[in-house]
């Protein structure tokens, strides 16, 4: 079992990944994260800028908003898939 300050570490490494465009390594360290502790805000939120799919997208938002309704940045992340699914279905 990994303790505390390893899932915080891979939860830091998983952001600095995804921000230096290493999204196979991001979304290696979040999966670790969420796995162990599928009630970390952060890791979803970092999650859903690290899967590729859409519809996984929208699932790590809608599971930041299950953890803290209030999260304004999950909210204008769902918002902007929805207008995406709809743009996707005009073509």
């Amino acid at each position: 079992m990994a303790t505390r300050e390893e899932v915080a570490e891979w939860l830091y490494d998983g952001a600095v990944a995804l921000r230096a465009g290493d999204r196979q390594r991001a979304l290696d360290l979040l999966m670790q994260v969420v796995e162990i502790d599928e009630e970390n805000e952060q890791a979803w939120l970092w999650l859903s800028g690290a899967v590729d799919d859409i519809e996984d997208q929208q699932i790590a938002l809608e599971n930041v908003l299950a953890l803290n309704p209030h999260n304004e940045l999950a909210r204008r992340g769902l918002e902007w898939i929805a207008a995406e699914k709809q743009r996707q279905g005009t073509r």
